[in-house]
């Protein structure tokens, strides 16, 4: 039998960390919810670092934000500090980039007390060779929080007779639903010579090529349900037989949108045991420590407009259930549920009303406006890393406030309806 090749270098890549993020999630309703979730990315970071010393690897790959803008907690330095001085003292390198979030410019870089073994490279960018294990790790930082042009061509040339890593935190190919940051091909890349980029920037993993290796890990830990999923790291070997790569799962919360079936329910216990079944199937499933759950009851009922009229109700009664678990949560709950088909007619005075407040109220410019300048207070008490969750621009706004008034509609007419049927807990 031939002898195993002698690993030569072994690496973990992760990226967007965006560590003292703020909560993204309604889970800031749920103190222990927000707890978790608001400590959950620290967790993970000391996950990474234990498996590194675990597994002895010899370095550790930042592709950018490990920071989320600003530091929102002093003991933030701290706590890196502490995690990559156990690196240090293992003989674990580290070699870092700074992204769009954690820019050059921001002043996280003289609040951290890094060890000799954490290397970051600045926007000028930079080539460090490790002769011993015949590797060249280059990296380009963000130097201000936007970067609209190509940074490959700061990128020095590949290494001859070593094997090629090269961090970068870059929007890939101009991936769809991102804004624009440092732009650049696959084909690019691959013609650049190197044989591994680790990259970071967007949050869902994608192995965008492989021979050479262009990986976007995605985010370690997700922070809402607009991260669902479970999430890793990637962990590279490069030996004698080339370059390897495996998926490492590393999420302590792990977030999902769960569609509940109240299809052809015609007791609210109907509905109750739908919402139990999803609860405990989300248990037996998920791969991370805990799962926090969005659920949406959906289908065709008699119950809808009861449905939609009780979901405080049903809200508890769920968190009651996921509670028995110990590791499932409710994040929140929407009741989408519609009556029968067929069953709805125009002579309904209730969907009359309906109709004439969709069409009539709600449309109304000054009653928009009104409306407007109202959310606008609300939201101006909100802290400031909060506030973008109103929509980005005017334009996102706008539609957020009209379909909270749409809402609002369907719940006016919920009541009506259910109480028009006599429908009680």
């Amino acid at each position: 039998m031939p002898e195993e090749p002698a690993i030569a270098f072994r690496f973990l890549h992760t990226a967007d960390l965006h560590l003292d993020s703020p909560l993204k999630s309604l889970a800031l309703k749920d103190a222990d919810l927000a707890g978790l979730i608001g400590n959950a990315s620290r967790r993970v970071f000391e996950t990474i670092v234990q498996t590194c010393l675990d597994e002895r690897l010899d370095a550790l790959v930042i592709a950018g934000d490990l920071f989320d803008r600003e530091l929102r907690s002093v003991k933030t330095p701290a706590f890196l500090t502490r995690q990559l001085r156990l690196l240090h003292e293992a003989g674990v390198q580290v070699f870092m980039i700074r992204g769009n979030h954690d820019a050059e410019a921001s002043a996280i870089t003289n609040q951290l007390d890094l060890p000799p073994g954490v290397h970051v490279f600045t926007g000028r960018g930079g080539t460090v060779t490790l002769e011993e294990k015949a590797v060249a790790v280059h990296g380009v930082s963000f130097a201000q929080r936007h970067a609209p042009n190509s940074l490959l061509p700061k990128y020095k040339p590949p290494v001859q007779g070593m094997a090629n890593i090269g961090l970068m935190h870059t929007s890939i190919g101009g991936t769809e639903g991102h804004d624009v940051y440092a732009p650049v091909s696959v084909a690019d890349l691959v013609a650049h010579g190197f044989d591994y980029w680790a990259l970071g920037h967007i949050h869902k993993r994608q192995v965008h090529h492989e021979h050479p290796f262009i990986v976007m890990p995605g985010i370690p830990q997700g922070r809402s349900v607009r991260e669902a999923g479970p999430k890793s790291v990637t962990l590279g070997t490069i030996d004698e037989g080339g370059i390897r790569i495996e998926e490492r799962h590393t999420g302590i919360a792990e977030f999902s949108a769960v569609t509940v079936n109240v299809a052809g329910a015609t007791e609210i216990e109907d509905v109750r045991a739908a919402i139990r079944q999803s609860i405990q199937d989300s248990a037996e499933t998920t791969r991370s420590e805990h799962a926090v759950l969005r659920l949406s009851l959906r289908g065709e009922t008699a119950l809808a407009w009861r449905i939609r009229r009780d979901t405080e109700t049903r809200l508890e009664e769920a968190r009651e259930e996921a509670a028995a678990y110990g590791n499932v949560w409710i994040e929140s709950l929407g009741a989408h549920a519609a009556p029968p088909s067929g069953t709805i007619t125009g002579d309904d005075p209730v969907v009359e009303l309906q109709t004439l407040m969709q069409s009539q109220v709600i449309s109304d410019p000054s009653f928009v406006r009104d409306a407007a300048a109202e959310m606008d207070k609300l939201i101006k008490k909100l802290p400031p890393g909060l506030r973008d969750q109103f929509g980005g621009d005017e334009a996102e706004r706008d539609a957020m406030l009209r379909a909270v008034l749409s809402d609002g509609v369907e719940d006016v007419a919920a009541a009506l309806h259910a109480a028009g049927d006599g429908g009680t807990e």
